[in-house]
């Protein structure tokens, strides 16, 4: 898991510092700080299950691989769209791709997010 968590810090520094303040790298997680003062927080544990939240103030923005919302097409992943109650399919990330390709498809919705001041 720390392997995959330095190889997500890498492709972070590399194609995000547009956006990205600091990154702190903890065994469970990575936590980032963003330009728009907003965070996020990743959790990727095992191949397959995974937490992408980004939040500023009560604004959150998560993809995630809970096993809840049976309801939503793309179970288990699904979309905390803007907050934690409004729940959508995701439509962002792809299940067969790999773990780095996925932070990189949320890293660039990210930026789109600041970009349009979504947050």
């Amino acid at each position: 898991m720390l392997s995959r968590y330095i190889a997500f810090l890498n492709i972070i520094k590399n194609e995000f510092s547009d956006i990205v303040i600091d990154v702190e790298l903890y065994t469970d997680r990575i936590k980032i700080i963003l330009v728009n003062s907003s965070w996020i927080e990743i959790r990727y544990p095992v191949e397959g299950k995974f937490s992408f939240h980004l939040q500023k103030g009560s604004r959150v923005y998560r993809i995630d691989t809970a096993p809840h919302h049976r309801e939503i097409k793309t179970f288990p992943r699904h979309i905390h769209l803007g907050s934690e109650d409004n729940v959508v399919e995701d439509y962002i990330l792809d299940e067969k791709a790999r773990p780095e390709e996925n932070l990189r498809k949320f890293m660039k919705w990210v930026r789109e997010i600041i970009k349009e001041d979504r947050l």
